[in-house]
């Protein structure tokens, strides 16, 4: 094989297949990615088995042909490379001559034998969703997702479509954030009922990060029996989907309050991040007391000290005082990714479930347990 192509091109390319190869894989082709030339262009895949990522770069082929390079060791030369052509060159032997100016490297690769299919992308069955609505999706709920590994289950961005919407659910059992979106076009993929996936953590981070990169205004999302694709623009990722029931949400959600507070979103963020510096650990908490309209967010942590401070709210109905104690990293969480001014928080006791929505007309919301109130 024989090609030469830009630095800017190969190294975008390189850079988006690189985030689905594992440096700790037990088949050491798995560090590698794939290189094939096709017509004039070249396919760039990586995968680590469970997410996989291709995507098409323009180049000048010379000479066709195919080999797997390794991923991390590849991106660091070209990334050093002077900003002019280069030209790749490989032999029987696997090995992969890289000239750019006056630079050559020679490094080992693998024959394409060995390496893993990607699944093919069906686009004939795909939705065409806009790039800001999946984002936003994944931004607003991800954070959510739980990290404990017996929780499988729990383990992912739950995406739900039926013939008008689209919602997406993440939860670790202390907190939940659900956000549904209207469709403009019909979903094919779902027959007229309701189709209900769990995407695992890692897809929905190197989604984010494709979707953050991408200047693409529509992303086409295909759903097969037990896995996921998404194409935007000359990229596909596949992943596989978490096999099981996703619990039943809905029953969490509180459908009433007793009290509803109207808060300026940046000062609430602000004033919680202050207070919780002095809460002592991730256990820790920050309490929320309401009297009148002056609610009192304060801390105390044995052997650190105490922090307190008071913002004006705007509570519904008047003169109700409730206290409430919330982990401050899941209230702080789920405000950085509220863009509205306003947000409401809805209480209904010191011991059950609040929620914080935002006050425009986004079918947006994150439900937050509280914490025992020292």
């Amino acid at each position: 094989m024989r090609i030469t192509c830009s630095k800017q091109n190969l190294l975008q390319g390189v850079e988006t297949v690189q985030i689905a190869v594992s440096p700790k894989v037990t088949l050491p082709i798995l560090s590698n990615f794939l290189l094939e030339t096709e017509k004039d262009k070249i396919k760039l895949s990586g995968t680590d088995l469970e997410v996989g990522i291709c995507t098409f770069t323009p180049v000048e082929i010379i000479k066709p042909g195919n080999i797997t390079i390794p991923a991390k060791k590849f991106l660091e030369i070209i990334r050093e490379l002077p900003d002019e052509k280069i030209e790749i060159n490989t032999d029987e032997s696997n090995r992969i001559t890289i000239t750019c100016a006056q630079s050559r490297f020679l490094i080992n690769g693998l024959s394409k034998e060995d390496y893993p299919l990607l699944p093919e992308f069906k686009e004939d069955k795909a939705i065409s969703l806009p790039q800001t609505t999946l984002e936003k999706m994944l931004r607003k709920t991800s954070f959510a997702v739980s990290t404990d590994e017996t929780r499988y289950i729990l383990n992912g961005v739950c995406l739900i479509f039926n013939n008008t919407q689209i919602r997406m659910v993440a939860t670790d059992g202390r907190r939940l954030a659900c956000i549904s979106e209207e469709l403009k076009e019909k979903p094919s993929i779902t027959s007229g009922k309701t189709m209900q996936v769990i995407i695992p953590t890692k897809a929905a981070n190197q989604l984010m990060h494709l979707l953050t990169e991408s200047g693409e205004e529509i992303v086409k999302v295909s759903i097969g029996e037990n896995q996921i694709g998404f194409k935007i623009n000359n990229t596909i990722l596949i992943s596989r989907l978490i096999e099981g029931n996703f619990p039943n949400y809905e029953q969490v959600i509180p459908k009433n309050y007793v009290l509803q507070l109207k808060l300026n979103t940046k000062e609430f963020l602000q004033v919680t991040k202050r207070v919780s510096l002095l809460v002592s650990d991730k256990g820790g908490s920050v309490k929320y007391d309401l009297k009148g309209n002056i609610l009192r967010v304060s801390s105390i942590s044995p052997g650190i000290g105490e922090a307190e401070e008071k913002m004006v709210a705007q509570p519904r109905p008047e003169n109700l005082q409730l206290e409430i104690a919330f982990n401050p990293t899941y209230v702080l969480d789920v405000l950085k990714v509220i863009e509205s001014e306003e947000i409401y928080l809805e209480l209904t006791s010191s011991l059950n479930p609040g929620v914080i929505r935002p006050s425009g007309k986004e079918d947006y919301l994150c439900v937050l347990m509280p914490m025992r109130l020292e």
